[in-house]
């Protein structure tokens, strides 16, 4: 006969089972919930498997499941196996994923007891970090084929345990609609001794395992390394803010080669008493990803403030941006790497790296779109020119992108490399810049001309329109991208990036933009 220890549970003792090794948890009567008896409990051991140390943690694995085989078993009182129990128990890795279970009586997470015990279940985790810990409970759960006949109680369109809910999701005792069994189950709860893996870093959380295309840790709070060892007071590397935004900062991770190290900590207004070139000692937060935008949410944080001018303080750490050609822009992989990043598009030199095809430097001049103005473009052709680039023909503050003439009109635009589309701008205050490779020694057929969209709007004086076709020396900011339409744009953090006089240089990283929020706590 079919039981579980919710079922075996119902008028024994009044105390919950404990998660092993936290020792007793007293909990008063309830007559609406089965209870264990005292000292019951499920109890999950490591057979095999890496479990690190804290000194020596096992490494992230996102594809390959880092595995671990287990005994799980229902235990009484006096410490005996209980033997009259062979119910299911679901597998979780908390933080983490279960990603295989296999051994023995298994279906899908859930591995079935009998008399009491599952030995050589096979457990394959990824996405775990962190003090990791191997979790088994019981759910009341009693997984069976979907279109069995008869079908689960759980999907048999009757009351099975007469507690007036009828299947699941009503039934508080379905767990999934091929549950057959109404039982709630107790809810008891077995942890597996620690597993050490080693924290998330920036990229990790960006996601760069897929290419940076979404984060690794969707919707989950993430605990990330920042290279900070307070045991040692060390840092095996650092992580440093680049820009304080009124919603929030950016960091980049200054050691990481593969990529995808800088990360948005959305932080609803601009955080108190940080400042660019602070290096932090801790960071977590709530990943996800806003229209393909990473982000850390609700976060929270510790650092190391930059402390100018005091003798033997360290320097600001700041990265020089990531400077843009053609070739890169052009390159969706290139710009997702820079996502959050530092990032600058200039009149100058830029030197191409070792390993590139034609490892020389290429000249390229920067200005802004030359058609771009709130006139509108004529029918048919749309085409635009110097003083009329809005597509918004209506007038109702939005471009229609599926509706003619709009969308005619926003095709002409984007197939323009000159063209800044000024709805945008007068929306949003996005334009967009022209980069343009003058290296006469281009091979025919490559491309001389790239597009960058860029926002200037969080510096008041700074007039993109009145600029229009006129060449700057350089644009500096974050880089932020937005699926929606496959935008990156380049947001200036302050006056430091915007650089209109060709005979000005821009300024290095540890003197642009470089400035603290006041705090709320002058003891801070």
């Amino acid at each position: 006969m079919r039981t579980n220890l919710a079922a075996r549970a119902m008028g024994a003792g009044c105390a919950l089972a404990t998660l092993v090794g936290t020792g007793a948890l007293g909990m008063g009567c309830h007559d609406a919930f089965p209870q264990l008896g005292a000292g019951r409990r499920l109890v999950v051991e490591v057979r095999s498997g890496e479990r690190g140390t804290a000194d020596a943690r096992i490494p992230l694995t996102f594809q390959t499941p880092a595995e671990a085989t287990l005994r799980i078993a229902a235990q009484r009182a006096d410490g005996g196996v209980d033997t009259e129990f062979s119910g299911y128990v679901r597998l979780s890795v908390k933080p983490g994923t279960v990603q295989t279970v296999s051994g023995p009586r298994v279906v899908g997470r859930n591995v079935r007891l009998a008399r009491g015990v599952a030995d050589d279940v096979t457990v394959g985790m990824v996405g775990a970090y962190g003090n990791a810990r191997i979790w088994a409970e019981d759910m009341g759960y009693f997984p069976v084929e979907p279109h069995v006949d008869p079908p689960p109680q759980c999907s048999n369109g009757k009351d099975d345990d007469g507690d007036g809910a009828v299947d699941f999701p009503a039934d508080p005792g379905c767990a999934f609609a091929n549950d057959d069994s109404e039982d709630v189950g107790t809810y008891a709860t077995g942890v597996s001794p620690i597993f050490y893996f080693a924290l998330p870093r920036v990229a990790d959380v960006r996601g760069v395992s897929q290419g940076g295309t979404a984060t690794s840790f969707p919707h989950e709070q993430v605990q990330l390394d920042t290279g900070y060892r307070p045991e040692r007071n060390t840092f095996a590397f650092s992580v440093v803010v680049t820009r304080i935004a009124p919603d929030g900062f950016y960091v980049t991770d200054l050691d990481d080669p593969r990529g995808f190290a800088s990360v948005f900590a959305y932080n609803f207004s601009a955080p108190s008493n940080l400042g660019v070139c602070d290096r932090l000692t801790s960071l977590a937060g709530t990943a996800s990803d806003f229209f393909g935008f990473t982000e850390l949410g609700f976060p929270t944080w510790s650092v190391e403030r930059w402390l100018p001018g005091v003798p033997g303080a360290r320097p600001c750490m700041v990265p020089e941006p990531f400077v843009f050609d053609v070739a890169r822009a052009l390159d969706t992989p290139t710009k997702l790497r820079a996502v959050a990043s530092l990032v600058r598009a200039w009149t100058g030199d830029v030197p191409q790296p070792a390993d590139a095809p034609e490892p020389r430097v290429h000249p390229h001049t920067l200005a802004v779109a030359a058609h771009f103005g709130p006139g509108f473009p004529e029918a048919p052709a749309f085409a635009p020119k110097d003083d009329a680039s809005n597509c918004d023909l209506n007038g109702d503050g939005r471009i229609d992108f599926d509706t003619d003439p709009e969308k005619s009109c926003s095709a002409a635009c984007a197939r323009d490399v000159q063209c800044s589309e000024w709805s945008a701008y007068a929306a949003r205050g996005d334009f967009r810049l022209v980069l343009h490779d003058s290296d006469p020694r281009v091979p025919s057929g490559a491309a001389r001309d790239a597009q960058m969209q860029a926002n200037g709007s969080s510096v008041a004086t700074f007039r993109a329109a009145a600029l229009r076709g006129k060449p700057l020396k350089s644009f500096t900011g974050t880089l932020r991208y937005f699926s929606g339409g496959s935008q990156f744009t380049v947001e200036a953090r302050c006056a430091d990036d915007i650089v209109v006089d060709l005979a000005q240089p821009a300024l290095a990283s540890d003197r642009a933009c470089v400035k603290r929020t006041s705090s709320d706590n002058p003891g801070n």
